[in-house]
């Protein structure tokens, strides 16, 4: 999981974008009489940078550390307006952009600037296809709900100047009228009939009285004290009336807004009129397969990605099978204690992590600065395993990893989450993509499938690098891919295919899967958050198929650490795009 903005970024562009298609209208064109094609458009990109990440305080902090030095000025905190959870506005602020960005002529620009056209050229009219479909988007799931995930970001909401410590506290002050209006949007969904299941309702619910718990010694009181602590811009009898505005805003507004949530959720709990998945709605399908173009920007229909995993799901069976077959030790093996190596602390994996992968992906310019923390007891039901915390465009030089001890990682485990969260997958990923400087308006999607598609693909890499029997790790990766690929074949089987819980049971039975708790914890991951699982598995597969289509192009002359070095220098983007991109592609046309 990479735990930032971005998992809200959806909401928060599209009430943004009305604002910056007005400011477009009237700005960055005029002056395409004098300046170069490059220069418009990106006064045109800059324009819309600017407009959309100042909507949000909390989108501002967790993109730009100095946002002055972007010349964005400081303005008022606030959370995103009201409207950003619903998307009725969206679509004439979407249709705007677009227009707007059909005056350039791609082939008139720098390969960087056409590389952006063509990333805006392919989300934008998705964006505009998923804001069509009013309420069906869910801001407060259990685990990647605004609850669940705002209470981190504010723990980890830095102090980079005293202003900093001022909009934070602006921001605690307005948590019962921000909740308020999310719970407006709630009663609003459940007035046309979608709102959430009645346990998914539950499960918030739960969050809320997990949240609230332990008021006196909250970790947002012991976390803001220790952020001040290390502000040295500030005076001894600064930090004692922070402390004491921290408390009474936490004890006046943010307590009293999960309070609200939780007296809401219990009222609107019975609401829900689908026990099911998406395909269950009146427009669930068409919004799901707006969801996945959205998320994955594979431009494959849901069948086409359903058949790519059911070939997956039978290669890596096979090559199970093949291993087992030649080596039936290798069974034995997998029901004991793997041993990665000599490294035991977070710590030392990510670093023999950082070492062992250099052989295969390209260096990283300059030395890192990771913390390693522990998710506080009052989160861990509600939160991932393991999580990375973006830090800012300006400030990628200090990275933070959380690990979530209700997970029970240790061992092997713990190495390939490392893996999948630190080296080489997201901290390394967001290093290297920081290190292209691509255009910052790019920052403002969230390309799911490409993220944690990343991650999943470098996690099973990262077997090969635990100095286990070679057949061994191989045989551990296609394992792991293999259970993850029947997460994501469920995602759709739920989602699109209608499965109940019981066609869900039947199916995962076959392949030995028969507890009942499990069965149900995979029957409620999977229909609280609709294409979830299918972004990590989809998104590994796009990046195995660009992979496979390089290796047959060029043949001998392919090389791993290129390709890896051609999919992180494109950056996060639809794979539509990604794939046109290879260098190779006008060849096999």
């Amino acid at each position: 999981m990479k735990l930032l903005c971005k998992h809200l970024s959806f909401f928060l562009l599209l009430s943004a974008l009305l604002f910056a298609a007005i400011l477009l209208s009237h700005s960055c064109l005029s002056g395409s009489d004098t300046s170069s094609a490059d220069e418009v458009f990106e006064a045109y990109t800059d324009d819309l940078f600017r407009t959309c990440i100042t909507e949000s305080t909390l989108n501002l902090h967790y993109t730009l550390a100095d946002p002055e030095t972007f010349g964005i000025p400081r303005v008022p905190a606030t959370f995103a307006r009201d409207s950003e959870y619903s998307s009725l506005s969206s679509a004439t602020v979407l249709e705007n952009a677009l227009e707007r960005l059909s005056d350039f002529d791609p082939d008139a620009l720098s390969s960087s600037n056409r590389l952006t056209w063509k990333i805006l050229d392919a989300q934008l009219p998705r964006e505009l296809a998923l804001s069509s479909f009013s309420f069906y988007g869910e801001p407060c799931s259990p685990l990647l709900g605004v609850q669940a995930q705002l209470p981190v970001l504010l723990a980890e909401y830095a102090f980079y100047c005293r202003k900093d410590i001022d909009d934070y506290l602006a921001l605690l002050n307005q948590l019962d009228a921000y909740y308020r209006a999310l719970l407006t949007y709630q009663e609003q969904k459940a007035e046309a009939g979608l709102f959430m299941s009645s346990d998914t309702a539950s499960r918030v619910m739960e969050g809320c009285r997990s949240f609230l718990q332990n008021q006196d010694q909250h970790f947002l009181l012991t976390s803001f004290s220790e952020r001040l602590a290390e502000a040295d811009f500030l005076s001894d009898q600064e930090r004692a009336s922070l402390e004491e505005a921290n408390r009474d805003a936490l004890t006046d507004h943010v307590f009293p807004a999960y309070e609200l949530l939780l007296q809401g959720f219990s009222r609107l709990r019975d609401s829900g009129r689908n026990e099911g998945g998406l395909f269950h709605f009146p427009e669930g399908r068409a919004y799901y397969q707006a969801l996945v173009d959205s998320v994955i920007g594979s431009g494959r229909s849901i069948p086409e990605i359903r058949s790519l995993i059911e070939d997956q799901l039978l290669s890596d069976a096979r090559l199970m099978a093949d291993l087992t077959a030649r080596r039936p030790e290798l069974i034995t093996d997998l029901s004991g204690e793997l041993d990665p190596g000599s490294a035991r602390t977070p710590e030392q994996i990510l670093e023999h992590l950082q070492s062992a992968c250099s052989g295969d992906f390209p260096a990283l310019a300059d030395e890192l600065t990771y913390t390693v923390k522990t998710v506080v007891p009052s989160l861990q039901k509600q939160l991932s395993p393991a999580f990375y915390l973006t830090p800012p465009l300006d400030r990628m030089e200090s990275h933070v990893i959380y690990i979530n001890p209700a997970a029970g990682c240790q061992g092997l485990s713990l190495f390939t989450t490392l893996a999948h969260e630190g080296f080489p997958g997201h901290l390394y990923q967001t290093v290297f993509e920081a290190s292209c400087q691509p255009d910052p308006v790019r920052s403002l999607f969230y390309f799911g499938g490409y993220v944690e598609g990343w991650a999943a693909y470098a996690e099973r890499f990262s077997y090969g690098y635990a100095k286990l029997d070679p057949d061994l790790a191989e045989l551990l990766g296609a394992h792991s891919f293999f259970l993850l690929g029947l997460y994501a074949r469920s995602d759709i089987g739920v989602h699109w295919d209608g499965w109940s819980q019981e066609e869900l049971n039947r199916f995962w039975e076959g392949y030995g899967i028969r507890n009942t708790a499990a069965l149900t914890e995979i029957w409620q991951a999977i229909r609280q958050d609709p294409a979830n699982y299918l972004k990590y598995y989809a998104g590994a597969l796009e990046i195995l198929k660009l992979r496979q289509e390089a290796e047959t192009a060029l043949g001998g002359r392919f090389s791993l650490k290129d390709f890896h070095s051609f999919l992180l220098r494109t950056g996060p983007a639809p794979f539509s795009v990604i794939r046109s991109c290879l260098p190779f592609r006008t060849a096999l046309d």
